[in-house]
């Protein structure tokens, strides 16, 4: 075996969620294509939500990087080094993505944007205590704080700014080691409060608010029994908001995203020709799988839907590397949105808002109102149309330890960020733009690091400051990263949902369903679908209706969905409901070809009683019945054209 020359954390980034469950926890998956699972439904016995816990593990590797094996407690002595802050309340106001021409200026009739503080009014000498710093903890051993009672390893040290002076307290998680002296990474509970008691009145940038979402970087140290001590390459752990719907991937992936970083790095690890398995079916499969989260994706592209491309059928026709289904596959490219951004292409696929959209007005021109998939992605489903590719042996779901070191070090990249969603970026769900620019890494995957660590770069923040070298995306600390993200997180959760515009329709576009999910099948409908006593009438009239994720919350009860007015209603009452609504639980189907053999049905939601019409949910309303343009974001109408009136 090869001598181990240096030692590497993976994943590079690790993902963890926060819950409202004190003790308990899950963990996603370490290896591809394998279900997202939990036996209390990602809830603990009352009914709390479970935290998503971040595991990183160490593995020895020759002087190129090569993964030999992995390192455990049984190697040697393992010390791990976490450092992890909330900077939001102290950062500047999200207003746009920052790298879009919109943005920088370079769109016409708009000049560039120019954020200003968050909690401006506070001094410059008192701005550091609007961090919440949980500081730098060390853990090492075996199943060390497994019940996670000990304070020595938690993040409980952190800050959060009161204007008599006694600055409260924040709890932003605790580290734990498991059997192997692997480091476990657990959040915060889903805490968001203001200083002034003062309700949240916009979806991004709430003035007085704090959360206890975080970030920051993981470092590891081990002494070999030989003696020999390295110290690891290290990572980085983000805190994010629960996944309300786990196992359904989005268009774009954060690990879509971070491939596409890797490749403007110029250190693309991938293939020219793809694979129709590895590179084109998880779009296909996408598909579908998002019309469990979006009642428009469900019509267009659900499953028995003409648009559903995922069935054994069509995929034995998209898989033909023959002439003999050539227009069908250019057919299915040109429904793709073309990532160049040239021209508006409103109509095509997905069916996703995109990073430029200000407003959801019919007459906006910027060809990134909408979102397009990644440049890779779009070359190789050209490939893939013109019939430029390769098909292997469909994917097995493995076993940890039926694969080498290699793969396994790999897939804990992969499976840590396959959960996550590559945009839009407004400002996102676990991270936002800043993650595809290279200036933010080391190497591909791995965020660098930067030991100085200002709050304030003057005044205003612009793209000219963002992107520049030494500004603040050329390296980060502890907490830069989520510092980018809404405050608090339960404003934005509830404020990107989906059909903005009338005129586009009811359900679609949206903006990240599968996380925040717009349209659900219920417990009840999929009981009756269960029920051998049901007519196959009544068993399709369940299957066929769905009703809104946040109702009760930032919908009215009842069809069409009005949102509840005023829009700060909705999103003060997701601040302390986010843990009453339902997560989406993958279920056996009937048994019966006419309905699927998988279903995601909506679990654990104890808010009220639905009032639903199911036998209208589908049908398209009148132009009167559309929901009303969300008010969360009039704000950023007002701004776009006072800005444009100004340039």
């Amino acid at each position: 075996m090869p001598e181990i020359k240096q030692v590497i954390i993976h994943p590079a980034i690790g993902v963890a969620r926060v819950g409202n469950s004190p003790k308990e926890y899950f963990l996603l998956p370490e290896i591809i294509n394998k279900p997202i699972t939990d036996p209390g439904n990602f809830r603990d016995k009352e009914g709390r939500i479970k935290r998503q816990a971040a595991r990183f593990r160490l593995y020895g590797a020759d002087e190129n990087g090569n993964i030999i094996r992995e390192l455990t407690a049984e190697d040697g002595d393992i010390t791990w080094t976490v450092h992890v802050a909330n900077k939001k309340a102290a950062w500047y106001n999200f207003d746009l993505a920052l790298d879009i021409p919109q943005a920088t200026g370079a769109f016409k009739g708009y000049p560039p944007v120019e954020s200003t503080l968050r909690n401006v009014t506070i001094s410059d000498a008192e701005r550091s205590r609007l961090v919440i710093d949980g500081g730098s903890l060390t853990i090492y051993g075996v199943n060390t704080n497994a019940d996670g009672n000990d304070q020595n390893f938690a993040f409980d040290k952190g800050t959060f700014y009161s204007p008599d002076g006694n600055d409260k307290p924040v709890y932003l998680g605790e580290l734990r080691t498991d059997e192997n002296g692997s480091l476990l990474f657990l959040g915060g509970y889903g805490l968001s409060a203001s200083y002034a008691n003062e309700s949240a009145v916009t979806f991004a940038n709430n003035d007085t608010w704090h959360d206890d979402t975080s970030d920051g970087p993981v470092d590891a140290k081990i002494k070999l029994k030989t003696g020999e001590v390295f110290e690891a390459v290290g990572a980085w752990v983000l805190t994010a908001p629960p996944d309300y719907s786990p196992g359904i991937q989005a268009f774009v992936t954060g690990y879509d995203l971070l491939v596409q970083t890797a490749i403007d790095m110029g250190q693309s690890v991938l293939p020219e020709i793809p694979e129709f398995w590895e590179h084109i079916y998880p779009m296909l499969e996408r598909m579908p799988l998002n019309g469990w989260v979006n009642a428009g994706i469900f019509k267009q592209n659900g499953w028995g839907s003409p648009g559903d491309l995922s069935t054994p059928e069509m995929v034995a026709k998209l898989s033909d590397t023959s002439n003999q289904y050539f227009e069908l596959r250019q057919a299915i490219f040109r429904q793709f949105r073309n990532p160049d951004y040239l021209t508006m292409q409103a109509e095509l696929f997905p069916p996703v808002y995109g990073d430029g959209l200000q407003g959801f007005k019919s007459s906006d021109t910027d060809p990134r109102n909408f979102m397009a998939v990644m440049p890779f992605q779009y070359e190789y489903f050209q490939q893939w149309a013109n019939g430029n590719f390769t098909v292997g042996k469909r994917p097995e779901t493995k076993n940890w330890y039926d694969i080498t070191p290699a793969e396994q070090a790999a897939y804990l990249d992969r499976t840590s960020l396959d959960e996550t969603i590559g945009g839009p970026f407004h400002p996102g769900c676990e991270f936002t733009w800043p993650m595809r620019q290279p200036i933010l890494y080391s190497t591909p995957f791995r965020i660098k690091r930067r030991l100085d660590d200002p709050l304030i770069y003057g005044p205003i923040l612009n793209s000219q400051i963002a992107l520049e070298i030494n500004g603040p995306l050329d390296g980060s600390a502890a907490g830069d990263i989520t510092k980018w993200m809404a405050v608090p997180w339960q404003t934005d959760t509830s404020s990107c949902l989906s059909g903005y515009v009338g005129i586009m329709g009811q359900y679609i576009p949206t903006f990240w369903p599968v996380r925040v999910p717009n349209d659900v099948l219920t417990e009840a409908d999929y009981e009756i679908m269960m029920n051998e006593n049901s007519t196959l009438e009544e068993k399709n009239a369940a299957f066929s209706n769905r009703v809104k994720w946040l109702r009760g919350i930032v919908y009215q009860y009842g069809y069409p969905p009005v949102k509840v007015s005023p829009y700060t209603k909705g999103i003060n009452d997701f601040i302390t409901q986010w843990s009453d609504v339902g997560i989406l639980i993958q279920k056996e189907g009937i048994g019966d070809p006419n309905f699927p053999d998988k279903m995601w049905v909506e679990n654990g939601r104890t808010i009220g009683e639905d009032q639903v019409v199911s036998d209208k949910m589908l049908m398209a309303g009148s132009e009167q019945e559309k929901s009303p343009e969300d008010s969360g974001y009039l704000w950023m109408v007002e701004r776009a054209e006072k800005r444009k009136r100004e340039w």
